[in-house]
């Protein structure tokens, strides 16, 4: 399970302007933690799965997203899924 650092950088991440940052914004927040880095990367890999953007409406989209990570990481706070939905999805834009 991931530390609270994590969760805690994903959450408050605001920078919406450029949404393109949060992948590094997070990372270099939890860099010192080599097990952080690896769950934040199973996490931003379900959150891109290809599977779940392949819909023209992005509420379907964004809907699969939170359920795989959902699924995938039950222990992931909600608040904290809706960051890497939204993230993700500007990935897909």
């Amino acid at each position: 399970m991931a530390t609270l650092d994590l969760i805690g950088v994903a959450i408050q991440f605001k920078d919406w302007e450029k949404p393109w940052t949060f992948y590094s914004v997070v990372l270099d927040h939890i860099s010192h933690d080599s097990d952080d880095r690896a769950i934040f990367e199973r996490i931003w890999a379900e959150a891109c799965r290809p599977e779940h953007w392949q819909y023209v409406d992005i509420s379907k989209c964004s809907d699969a997203c939170d359920h795989g990570l959902e699924i995938g990481f039950s222990w992931l706070p909600e608040e904290a899924r809706v960051q890497f939905v939204r993230a993700a999805s500007f990935q897909w834009k």
